[in-house]
């Protein structure tokens, strides 16, 4: 029997199917739920999502079965909840100390896809959650089939204090930069965005703030050298202004100016933890030519990921060559704002 199992890595995870050469055996005779359930915690939010779908097996088309509202999304509420356990003294035990039942809510603004749309029922938790990183795990549980079946998993939390960026301004003159920040506890792997942000204003004084993301890559924490409690990477800085002129399109005959109001940049790294890192690792583009792709689950009971993240945002200026070089380009019309 070959297996093909789909996940959907956005807020929403959907879809196993199964498939079988022989004609002898009824495959739809022993059907049973198969759960999916993705969820990231994060402590800096206010509020904190847990998506829950089912696999689904039928006869014909997997993507018009996909297309019905209760072939991935189960008809009722389940009863689900996060466990918060805290270490007793000398961190070697850990306590249960609060539990945290997850509430609904329906969305009625899924984009079309592969999947049902528009509505879709999203599991969630308006309690703050414990940055504390060094003495708090939390604990994920789902119950189905009216309590007979119990879904788990595990998870420790990625922030805490201590994680900060260390730069102030970033520059693009050179073949290559260096960002640099302070390590973030429990994290296993890190993503950098840069955003630069200008207005533009039109011939008849209407203007419209745009935005350049420019994402520098997904590095593994084990891949990067810490010195003194930091991190850093080496970015090819020469890549942003013809990412920008990308950006900007072949039209330099619009008439517009383009204003910089400093700091113009935001520099975003996102850190997450174990599980996320073991599930991106797994479902990334691979170069085997295997038949087989390896799964990876640290649901117990079901398929999935829970896991943790967290955001560390920062505005920077560009340096002043960098600024000099982006006015040399006069068909950008580019000027700092007073």
């Amino acid at each position: 029997m070959r297996r093909f199992f789909l996940f959907v890595f956005s807020l929403f995870i959907s879809g196993m199917m199964f498939y079988s050469c022989s004609t002898d055996v009824d495959l739809y005779a022993d059907y049973k739920d198969i759960t999916v359930v993705y969820g990231l915690l994060d402590s800096s939010k206010d509020t904190n999502f847990i998506k829950i779908n089912k696999a689904f097996l039928g006869p014909g088309s997997a993507f018009d079965i996909a297309l019905i509202d209760d072939s991935c999304n189960y008809p009722n509420k389940l009863d689900a909840r996060l466990i918060e356990y805290k270490a007793s003294t000398g961190g070697n035990n850990y306590q249960q100390s609060r539990v945290l039942p997850l509430d609904t809510i329906t969305i009625h603004n899924k984009d079309l896809g592969i999947f049902y749309a528009p509505d879709q029922l999203v599991y969630y938790t308006t309690a703050k959650l414990n940055n504390n990183t060094s003495n708090h795990k939390y604990r994920y549980e789902l119950q189905i089939d009216r309590g007979d079946t119990l879904l788990t998993a595990f998870t420790e939390m990625v922030g805490g204090y201590g994680f900060n960026l260390l730069v102030s301004q970033l520059d693009f003159t050179s073949e290559y930069g260096k960002i640099k920040w302070q390590t973030c506890p429990n994290a296993s792997v890190y993503e950098l965005v840069v955003k630069f942000y200008f207005t533009e204003v039109g011939p008849l004084n209407d203007s419209v703030q745009r935005c350049m993301t420019w994402s520098l890559g997904t590095f593994p924490a084990s891949t990067l050298i810490e010195e003194s409690g930091a991190l850093s990477i080496q970015y090819k800085a020469s890549q942003f202004y013809p990412n920008l002129a990308s950006f900007l399109g072949n039209d330099t005959t619009k008439k517009v100016e383009r204003l910089v109001f400093e700091p113009s940049l935001v520099l975003s790294v996102a850190a997450g933890g174990e599980e996320l890192y073991n599930f991106i690792a797994v479902n990334g583009p691979s170069s085997s030519i295997a038949q087989n792709i390896p799964e990876y689950t640290n649901v117990n009971g079901g398929y999935g990921v829970f896991s943790s993240r967290t955001l560390l945002e920062k505005r920077v200026k560009l340096s002043n060559r960098s600024f000099t070089e982006l006015l040399d380009h006069e068909n950008w019309r580019f000027r700092q704002a007073r």
